[in-house]
């Protein structure tokens, strides 16, 4: 079994605002929105404009959802299961919005926590059929619907397109843990 030690380098360089001015408004705008610019946000900067679409998409399902942020961490950890880039991302915004390390541990074996609500649950379980493919069987989607509503359901589906989306780049890209982390996703 390969380790994170034999995992190839990243195919792209992360981009740099100093020696690339043009990408420069767009990572401002990043920064003021999340504090930071990531490896996989900094990879994409390669294609400024592209990045500046693909951060606002970001940007409406971390801030501007319905969801709460458990509902959001959570669906996020269910969709990272296996990433440790995103993992390591996102648990700590986990933590923050309440969720336990025992809940997280539980989502990281594959299991739901006896302490979720039953919309956590909803979200959690339509995040996992997201994953495959967009199969989200009709009892699961029927659960969410009956959880969010109309609305909700579908920032559900943005926010779960976006993290798949995000997820794939990091994979495609191999995008490198920024040194300053340390690995959070524990072994199953």
């Amino acid at each position: 079994m390969a380790t994170e030690k034999d995992r190839p380098t990243a195919r792209l360089f992360a981009v740099d605002e100093n020696t690339n001015p043009a990408v420069g408004p767009v990572f401002a705008h990043i920064k003021q929105t999340r504090g930071n610019v990531s490896h996989v946000l900094r990879s994409l900067g390669h294609a400024p404009d592209g990045l500046r679409s693909f951060a606002a998409y970001g940007e409406y399902v971390r801030y501007h959802t319905t969801l709460s942020g458990r509902v959001r961490e959570l669906t996020i950890l269910a969709l990272a299961r296996g990433n440790q880039y995103a993992w390591t991302h996102h648990a700590p915004f986990a933590l923050k919005e309440g969720v336990t390390q025992e809940e997280l541990d539980e989502l990281n074996a594959g299991r739901l926590a006896a302490t979720l609500s039953a919309q956590e649950g909803a979200a959690i379980q339509f995040a996992r059929g997201f994953a495959q493919g967009g199969n989200v069987d009709d009892e699961t989607f029927a659960a969410a619907r009956r959880e969010f509503g109309e609305r909700g359901v579908t920032d559900l589906t943005l926010l779960c397109g976006y993290f798949i989306a995000l997820a794939s780049v990091i994979n495609a890209l191999r995008i490198e843990l920024e040194s300053d982390r340390t690995p959070m996703m524990k072994p199953v």
